[in-house]
């Protein structure tokens, strides 16, 4: 086995066969990365010319992180021992001060109560990471930039249509979408100059929840890396062709992801997140896909979390993920780094 930079062909190659395998650990991913100013390094491990592993590791100000990756058979312990004794290597000679790393890892899968349905024993792979000197960073609920630990899908095998998905859903999901039927029209941007409209409707619900939107050329540079495979969509009222909602899709062979999205405040009673996420399930179906990811959730089950109410209606399942580790490679250099963040928030 040698661990080696990776071409952009069998890297892609590699990386969409395997069942694990997710857009945050693609090509376009990195190009997207690339565009926003970090450093993106697509490495491996080979035997020949064969690719055993895969993995986009991202960088900035020295510290590193592998985002739902890397991609392998993780039965394959050893496989995974040799690429983290070589990664540490790599993040040495690079001078990184940080590595984390998020393993696509399904620990369990829960109802809407929270009650598991299924789990699943990683206790090998925890051990490993230990053994390798990481630091599990804990069982978090809270939706997490790098790596959320918690999402929300919707199965469709063996569903044919939308109308068959539809008896899958709650009565009142079914409802507001035979609804918005009626008020609403879908549409697909086929041109980057209406994203700052399409804007809006994200900037609104960030606004709500206290965050701050990305610019817009984040949007143009998120349609320039995934191509067709980055849908813009937004509903919008029939009667006056107002915004109502706008979401982003992303399309990998292994599932359709609702990335980002958003509603506009003055129309928030139309439902056009539940319109879209008819648009999404028939867009599945059409391309063959039976796994929808509506993305990220706190992993909070209690009726206080209106994110988990208005996914649920669906009539998906949580999946709990492994979460992430840390190793440290240089203390004094990454308390530099935090005390740099802080005065930069405190200047802005």
């Amino acid at each position: 086995m040698k661990f080696v930079n990776l071409e952009e062909k069998e890297f892609t190659k590699f990386e969409e066969k395997e069942a694990v395998g997710n857009f945050f650990q693609s090509v376009p991913r990195a190009t997207l990365r690339k565009k926003m100013g970090f450093s993106a390094h697509l490495i491996g491990v080979k035997e020949k010319e064969k690719v055993l592993l895969a993995a986009l590791l991202i960088e900035r100000d020295k510290e590193a992180w592998i985002q739902l990756g890397p991609i392998l058979d993780y039965k394959n312990t050893k496989l995974l021992n040799y690429f983290l004794t070589e990664l540490k290597k790599y993040c040495k000679k690079n001078g990184f001060i940080k590595l984390e790393i998020f393993p696509p890892l399904v620990l369990s899968t829960r109802d809407l109560d929270g009650s598991i349905i299924e789990k699943w024993d990683y206790d090998k792979i925890f051990q490993l990471f230990k053994t390798q000197g990481f630091t599990h960073e804990g069982f978090t609920t809270e939706i997490e930039n790098k790596a959320n630990r918690w999402m929300f899908i919707k199965d469709l095998t063996g569903i044919k249509d939308i109308r068959e998905a539809e008896l899958t859903m709650n009565s009142s999901t079914r409802k507001k979408l035979h609804k918005t039927r009626r008020e609403l029209d879908i549409k697909v941007l086929k041109d980057k100059q209406e994203l700052p409209e399409w804007l809006k409707a994200l900037q609104d619900s960030d606004k709500r929840n206290g965050v701050k939107t990305r610019e817009v050329k984040y949007f143009e540079d998120l349609w320039d890396a995934f191509g067709e495979n980055a849908i813009f969509v937004e509903a919008r009222r029939k009667d006056n062709k107002e915004l109502v909602s706008s979401e982003v899709d992303i399309i990998h062979p292994n599932e359709m992801v609702a990335f980002v999205a958003g509603t506009v405040e003055k129309n928030k009673h139309f439902n056009g997140s539940t319109a879209i996420k008819g648009f999404n399930i028939e867009e599945c179906l059409k391309r063959g896909k039976t796994r929808l990811n509506l993305y990220g959730m706190k992993g909070d089950f209690s009726p206080k979390n209106p994110l988990l109410y208005f996914k649920g209606g669906l009539r998906g399942v949580t999946e709990e993920y492994i979460g992430g580790f840390c190793l440290v490679l240089d203390p004094f250099k990454l308390f530099l780094n935090k005390v740099k963040r802080r005065i930069r928030r405190i200047i802005h």
